[in-house]
C-alpha cells in the first residue's frame, strides 16, 4: 500500500546554511535508498516536506522526523493512502530569498502531482506555489 505525507515545519535557529546543505543531501541519499520518494524544500526557515512510499516506511520515517530537533512546528498537513507516488525518486531543494527558482523545475514538481487524486494534488500545489513564490 502506498501512502503520503505532506508537512511543514520551523528550521531551528541554531541550523547553518551548511546544516540545511547537508540535511537535504542526506535525506535525498537516505530515502531513494530507502524507496521513499517525494521532496524536501527549505526556504526562509521553513521545510515543505512530501513523503511517498510504502506506508510503514513512510509512518516511521515521519515518527523520526517528529523528534529531530533540528526543526520544530510541524504542521501535518496530508496523511493518506496513495494510488500511486507522484515522484520519481527523491529531490531536495534549498531556496532562499537569494537563490533563483529555476520555472522548469518548479513546473517539473507540478507535474508529479498529476497522479494524485484531485483534492490532494490542489493542496499540494497550493502549498508548493506558498512556499516557493
Amino acid at each position: 500500500m502506498h501512502y503520503a505525507i505532506t508537512y511543514v515545519s520551523t528550521a531551528s535557529e541554531s541550523l547553518t546554511a551548511q546544516d540545511i546543505s547537508e540535511l537535504l543531501k542526506y535525506s535525498k541519499h537516505s530515502n531513494n535508498d530507502d524507496d521513499i520518494t517525494g521532496i524536501l524544500l527549505f526556504s526562509e526557515g521553513n521545510f515543505f516536506q512530501v513523503l511517498e512510499g510504502k506506508k510503514e516506511k513512510v509512518l516511521a520515517l515521519y515518527e523520526k522526523i517528529k523528534n529531530d530537533d533540528r526543526h520544530r512546528n510541524i504542521i501535518k498537513i496530508i496523511s493518506k493512502e496513495i494510488h500511486k507516488e507522484a515522484y520519481d525518486g527523491y529531490e531536495a531543494d534549498f531556496i532562499s530569498e537569494n537563490s533563483y527558482v529555476n520555472p522548469e523545475k518548479f513546473q517539473d514538481y507540478l507535474n508529479y502531482l498529476k497522479v494524485l487524486d484531485k483534492p490532494t494534488q490542489v493542496a499540494v500545489e497550493n502549498m508548493l506555489k506558498a512556499f516557493i513564490i
